[in-house]
């Protein structure tokens, strides 16, 4: 008896393996608009990224500027809150994504003009005195 490895249903999509990234980049929207977002994974087809505000909605076609001016352009796959994935329509090139990350690691890295930002602060409530129980 030989054992045959099973056959992958042809209508599941195999999807090229995404590198987890955090790069910062501007999302632009059909009508213009620019949005700040933070591209948190990469492929050669595709990327998923977060924007501050709402995130494109699934079907509309956006371009998104990367590090190093590399331009991209694709169709929303899905989105949810402030998430969404991306399909490209050209293979990105991930090593000029690489070179162009590690220019601007340089040149901050020379520069030293770090800067710090508070977007992302936490802010924690003040509980009332009052209300707090004793255990």
């Amino acid at each position: 008896m030989s054992y045959m490895a099973p056959i992958p249903p042809t209508d599941q999509v195999v999807r090229e393996q995404r590198q987890p990234r955090i790069i910062r980049a501007r999302l632009i929207h059909r009508d213009g608009e620019v949005q700040e977002i933070v591209i948190r994974n990469v492929s050669p087809t595709g990327l998923g990224g977060s924007a501050r505000g709402p995130a494109p909605v699934r079907g509309e076609r956006i371009m998104v500027v990367l590090p190093g001016e590399q331009e991209v352009t694709g169709l929303v796959r899905w989105f949810g809150g402030h998430t969404f994935g991306m399909q490209l329509d050209m293979p990105l090139d991930l090593e000029a994504l690489a070179l162009a990350l590690q220019r601007q690691a340089h040149v901050a890295q020379v520069s030293g003009e770090w800067k710090v930002e508070n977007r992302h602060r936490v802010i924690t409530p003040m509980a009332d005195p009052s209300r707090i129980r004793r255990v």
